[in-house]
């Protein structure tokens, strides 16, 4: 049989049991229900070293002239700990949670919406009922404490809603927040600090007449991932970001439903990679541009010593083969017949156009602007961190990957051929704690790319398998990826085989495994997977 997620919470802790079965038959194991209760009450034991309050909001803003816009956004206020650990960036829309490596956090999260929501720690290692599974999304008015120690390495990680069916509406309204974690070895690495660490927060949103955002109103633009026609970085649009005549730490993350950035200066200078996902490289990585799925985070060094005041920089994102991937690689409205409404007021601004559905069209993101002389810049570090890496040979099933096959049809998407389901698992969806494994994603959607994303884990990609028959579409993106650090979200392009190398540690229970194109996460491209002990 199969449970609703209230007949689940019902069940009693510690002794209950699920036995579900797949339409077609296929038996799913035992879950046990030993702690999944809602967590609505702070713990008396739990001594935290920061907390936060947090609460999913109506609001507004003014984000172009005429009318303001109805928007949802997280705000906070810090109780306890130290004065950065609860921020906002320029702009007042992205909050920034900022703490240690080790520190133990409560943030008592409510939900102030009129409807369900729960927050997912993107990136963190995290107990199973802390991590945002959509089994604990709570309604308005409710709330949900959140209670654990940070076991992350430094790295620019971050949080947003996981109700099932509504994260992608929900994310595109405004609910989206940076988790910054610090440690001491990142300390030690030389890289500029406080007023020269700056964060690029990517969305893209589509605006009516009125100002009010407009989001996908058929199946067909959900299937395609769900664009805007307008970038805004930070939440607001037409970002200048001023400068001092130095070096900067930049954090950059994709926070966009489905859009796929192809990122380059327009002075052809390189893009000097310093972070991905999981942390600081070993070392710097210099590429020409650098591709950003959904999801995805990078960290950048950037050095405006010794220019003159008044010298501007624009970061684009430059044209690739989108193949049929229609929303996420060229600037259209919606699902890419609309026009580009108001340009981006600088300069060339983004071109776009329905004639070129094909194509990731080519458009600015933003600007940097040297308004201020600055000291002489300090070296970009030869070395950044040290990685331990898990071992291959180390992995239980070496020699035979576990498979995860991307697939799409009409009117369907699925993982090696289902679709979430609440509290389903298969066999051979479950893994053993503190065991090595590889998985393979195998991309048999047709020619649309797509962002993999585990919960709880960083991994390591160890291997892309190329598919020729896409070799114009992989051409224009291969040498942008950022394989070389640890990852959460990894782009597995059409008919590609990309192998990750995995770790299962901390924590057992049940973990979500999805497509990070939240529309196809919406609609049953996500999977549980199980960590027995």
């Amino acid at each position: 049989m199969k449970l609703n997620r209230r007949d689940f919470m019902n069940l009693i802790p510690g002794s209950a049991a699920i036995a579900a079965t797949y339409s077609w038959g296929q038996e799913i194991p035992t879950i046990n229900t030993a702690g999944m209760s809602l967590n609505s009450e702070p713990n008396p034991a739990f001594k935290p070293d920061v907390e936060l309050e947090l609460v999913a909001t109506e609001t507004s803003a003014q984000l172009l002239p005429g009318p303001v816009s109805r928007l949802w956004q997280y705000r906070g206020r810090l109780i306890d700990g130290n004065p950065r650990a609860f921020s906002t960036l320029p702009g007042g829309q992205v909050p920034v949670i900022r703490v240690r490596n080790g520190q133990r956090i409560r943030v008592e999260f409510k939900n102030d919406l009129p409807e369900e929501s729960i927050v997912h720690w993107h990136g963190l290692h995290i107990e199973q009922k802390m991590d945002g599974h959509p089994m604990y999304a709570i309604a308005g008015g409710e709330r949900f404490i959140y209670e654990f120690e940070v076991n992350n390495r430094a790295g620019t990680y971050w949080f947003h809603p996981h109700p099932h069916e509504r994260t992608g509406i929900q994310v595109y309204r405004g609910l989206v927040g940076l988790f910054i974690v610090e440690d001491d070895e990142e300390q030690n690495a030389g890289l500029p600090a406080d007023e020269f660490e700056l964060s690029w927060v990517l969305q893209d949103r589509q605006l009516n007449s009125d100002n009010q955002l407009v989001y996908a109103t058929h199946h067909m633009q959900l299937m395609m991932g769900f664009t805007g026609d307008r970038i805004f970085v930070n939440g607001r649009p037409d970002l200048v970001e001023e400068v001092s005549a130095t070096a900067y730490r930049v954090r950059l993350f994709n926070g966009s439903n489905s859009r796929f950035y192809k990122l380059a200066w327009n002075d052809d200078r390189p893009m000097t990679v310093i972070g991905s996902d999981g942390g600081l490289l070993e070392s710097p990585l210099q590429k020409s541009y650098v591709m950003l799925a959904p999801a995805e985070r990078i960290e950048l060094w950037l050095n405006f010593g010794g220019e003159k005041i008044g010298t501007e920089h624009i970061l684009q994102s430059q044209t690739f083969d989108a193949g049929t991937m229609m929303g996420m690689g060229g600037m259209r409205g919606g699902m890419g017949m609309g026009g580009m409404r108001g340009g981006m007021g600088m300069g060339r601004g983004m071109q776009m156009g329905g004639s070129n559905m094909a194509n990731g069209a080519a458009f600015d993101v933003l600007k940097v602007r040297v308004v201020r002389p600055g000291d002489t810049a300090p070296p970009l570090p030869d070395r950044l961190s040290t990685i331990t890496w898990p071992r291959l040979q180390d992995a239980v099933n070496q020699s035979t990957p576990r498979t995860i096959e991307l697939q799409m049809g009409p009117g369907r998407l699925a993982l090696n051929n289902r679709t979430f389901e609440l509290m389903e698992v298969a066999a051979d969806e479950i893994v053993k704690a503190n065991s090595t494994e590889v998985w393979e994603f195998v991309n048999t959607t047709g020619q649309m790319s797509h962002p993999m994303h585990v919960h709880n884990i960083q991994f390591r990609v160890i291997e892309r398998s190329r598919d020729s028959r896409y070799q114009s579409i992989h051409d224009t993106m291969w040498d942008g990826f950022i394989d070389e650090g640890w990852k959460d979200v990894v782009i597995v392009m059409p008919g590609e085989r990309v192998k990750v190398l995995i770790r299962f540690i901390h924590h057992t229970g049940l973990y979500l495994y999805h497509c990070h194109i939240l529309e196809h996460e919406d609609m049953g491209m996500m999977r549980n997977y199980l960590v027995e002990a």
